[in-house]
C-alpha cells in the first residue's frame, strides 16, 4: 500500500506515491495520508468508546445511586439497592392503570416473593405469581435468568415453590405484564 500512486494536488502529476514527501515535478510538499495524523486515531478510538458504551445499554449499568453496577458489589450496597414490593399491588397497579405502573416501576431495583407459575424449556426465564392465587391466575411476572447459576438452583425447584427473586423491572406492558431481569433468586 506504500507504493499506491496517487495524484499531486497542486499539477495533477500522477507520478506520485504515498512514500514520497514532494513532488517530483512541481517540488510542492505533498500532504499527509488523513491515517497518519494523531487526531484522526484518536477520533477513532473515541468512536468506537462512545459505540461500545452505547452497545453495552448505557443506562442499565448506572444505579439509581449514581454509582454503576460493576457486577461485583459488596452484599450491603445490592441490599440498598433493591425495594420490597408485594406482587399482589404490583399487578394490581398494572391492571388499574399501566401508564401510572410503567411510571412507578419502570427501571427499579425490587425483591419479589411469589410462587413459581411456569419455567420456560429454554432455561430463559420463569414467570411468577402471587402466593394467593388460584390455580388458573394469568397475572404473572417473568423473570429472565442470568446465569448458569441462577438456571442450576431454579432446576431444583417445581412449579408451585415460592421463590423471592431480586432484579431490575425492564418492561411493563399492559398485555405481557412485568420484565424482570433477575439479579438474584433465592
Amino acid at each position: 500500500m506504500k507504493n499506491k500512486q496517487i495524484k499531486c494536488p497542486t499539477c495533477g502529476n500522477t507520478d506520485v506515491t504515498l512514500k514520497m514527501k514532494k513532488c517530483p515535478v512541481c517540488n510542492v510538499k505533498l500532504p499527509k495520508p488523513i491515517y497518519t495524523k494523531w487526531w484522526f486515531w484518536t477520533i477513532i478510538v473515541l468512536g468506537v468508546l462512545i459505540i461500545a458504551a452505547i452497545g453495552s445499554g448505557g443506562e442499565d449499568a448506572t444505579l439509581e445511586n449514581g454509582g454503576t453496577d460493576s457486577g461485583a458489589g459488596t452484599a450491603e450496597s445490592q441490599e440498598n439497592k433493591y425495594e420490597k414490593v408485594d406482587i399482589d399491588k404490583m399487578l394490581e397497579d398494572l391492571k388499574q392503570n399501566a401508564l401510572k405502573a410503567e411510571k412507578d416501576y419502570q427501571n427499579k431495583y425490587v425483591e419479589l416473593t411469589g410462587k413459581i407459575s411456569s419455567f420456560d424449556s429454554d432455561g430463559k426465564y420463569i414467570t411468577i405469581e402471587s402466593v394467593t392465587a388460584s390455580e388458573w391466575n394469568f397475572d404473572t411476572v417473568m423473570c429472565y435468568i442470568k446465569d448458569d447459576g441462577q438456571r442450576e438452583y431454579l432446576m431444583n425447584k417445581s412449579k408451585g415453590d415460592t421463590v423471592t427473586v431480586r432484579g431490575k423491572i425492564t418492561s411493563i406492558g399492559e398485555l405481557l405484564g412485568y420484565s424482570l431481569r433477575m439479579e438474584e433468586v433465592k
